[in-house]
């Protein structure tokens, strides 16, 4: 058979993204699920450190590596499936293994650690901590009523308070009591109508991340909760602050530290908490999403899954909003008392700068006058100088008979005239100086 050459490329050159943006909606694959089968899904927090996972990975020598990206693996172990995914907090390992339904339905708690298809000692010593661990099971209805299907879930859960929902339009149901057993793990039954593989893993994925992300998103409830204490008393301080700023009784600088002191809590919290709330926030969209997705109905006589745990989850996420939205409220506060403390402190300077010109002002008028007198003394004293000067001149010049006039007549007749010209002199020099300096 001829190979047919590639048509030539009718296309620009790809942006470097185009592939692995392309390329995201086939990553990381729900394990395909035959029935019946028995889902392991256990979650653990990391610490930052892939290496650690995918080197304990490596210790389960009979697996067969299917499929492997960075942070991704697919491994065969026999008839089972092991998949494993590394997301931003935590880390989660999913293992499938085929069982025999005959052996599970209708018994009463039967074990399901037989279809754990991973060594006990493999399985204590993942890295990281514990944070879901559920076993999911998968069975076919086989045209069970509702009644019959209620009756077998309770006694494979084990309690006679269960929840039960139909989901995937009707397509399976859920039976669920939401409690950890003393293995550690929780447990769920599916009935399902016929379905593949792909079809029953995708299934079994929204049910296992529906878990996975409530739980992620309720540990924010706890920190919400103990944070109360601190935000109430970061707000009676803050509104004392903002009373002492309005009233003006207060020292700035006490105000200031006190300011200070409360913007540093609420920053330190801020630095604690906000994360935490914002990945809450965002675990709890894909909770909702996921809860559309399986299109979830009642079974009679049964309370439904999704609503048994809406009945805490929604009071919880609105705590930890109420909690995030305080925190940045009294930041706002905070910024907004720094501001009138700024705006206190600015109009006292002006207030001070203020008074500072008034007392220089009179201070200048005072210097003008004290001015204007030593200028009048100056001008007797260098007028007595020289009118002196001029005695002796006229002394002189009567002692030799060249002078007609008497020393004392001369000193007499020139008094006005060096009183108007010194007086003349020291206004001139000082309007000069005065233009110099640009003063008027």
């Amino acid at each position: 058979m001829d190979v047919l050459p590639a048509p030539p490329r009718l296309l620009p050159e790809d942006a470097p993204e185009r592939q692995a943006l392309v390329g995201e909606a086939h990553a990381r694959p729900p394990v395909p699920v035959s029935l019946p089968s028995v889902l392991t899904c256990i979650v653990t927090l990391h610490d930052g450190d892939a290496a650690a996972e995918r080197a304990h990975l490596g210790r389960l020598d009979e697996a067969g590596i299917a499929a492997e990206e960075p942070g991704f693996l697919r491994a065969t172990l026999g008839a089972a499936l092991l998949q494993w995914e590394r997301h931003t907090e935590f880390s989660r390992y999913t293992a499938v293994q085929p069982v025999r339904q005959s052996a599970l339905l209708g018994a009463d708690l039967p074990a399901l650690q037989g279809a754990i298809p991973l060594p006990p000692d493999w399985l204590r010593a993942l890295p990281g901590r514990t944070v879901v661990a559920l076993q999911l099971c998968l069975l076919v209805s086989e045209g069970h009523g509702d009644a019959t299907a209620v009756a077998l879930a309770k006694a494979f859960l084990g309690t006679p308070r269960i929840t039960a929902s139909r989901i995937a339009g009707g397509s399976a149901r859920l039976f669920a009591d939401f409690r950890v057993r003393a293995d550690g793990f929780m447990r769920a039954l599916v009935l399902c109508e016929a379905m593949d593989a792909d079809t029953a893993g995708r299934l079994a994925a929204q049910v296992t991340e529906l878990e996975i992300y409530r739980v992620m998103a309720m540990r924010a409830f706890q920190p919400a909760r103990t944070l109360s204490a601190a935000l109430a008393r970061n707000e009676a301080a803050l509104a004392a602050i903002s009373r002492a700023i309005q009233d003006g009784a207060n020292e700035d600088m006490a105000l200031l530290d006190d300011l200070m002191r409360v913007a540093t809590e609420i920053e330190t919290l801020i630095a604690q908490h906000t994360v935490r709330f914002a990945a809450s926030n965002a675990y709890h969209g894909i909770v909702l999403q996921r809860m559309a997705e399986l299109d979830e109905a009642p079974i009679d006589g049964c309370v439904p899954a999704f609503a048994f745990l809406r009945r805490r989850l929604v009071p919880a996420m609105a705590t930890v909003e109420a909690a995030a939205l305080r925190l940045a409220g009294l930041s706002e506060r905070t910024s907004r008392g720094s501001a009138l403390l700024r705006t206190r402190v600015d109009i006292r300077n002006e207030a001070q700068s203020q008074d500072l010109l008034r007392s220089l002002t009179r201070g200048q008028r005072l210097q003008v006058r004290l001015q204007a007198t030593v200028e009048g003394l100056s001008v007797a004293a260098i007028s007595y100088y020289v009118v002196g000067l001029i005695g002796f001149a006229a002394k002189s010049l009567s002692a030799t008979a060249m002078w007609p006039v008497s020393p004392e007549v001369a000193m007499g007749a020139s008094i006005p005239v060096v009183l108007l010209s010194v007086w003349w002199v020291i206004k001139r020099a000082r309007r000069m100086l005065h233009q110099e300096a640009g003063v008027d």
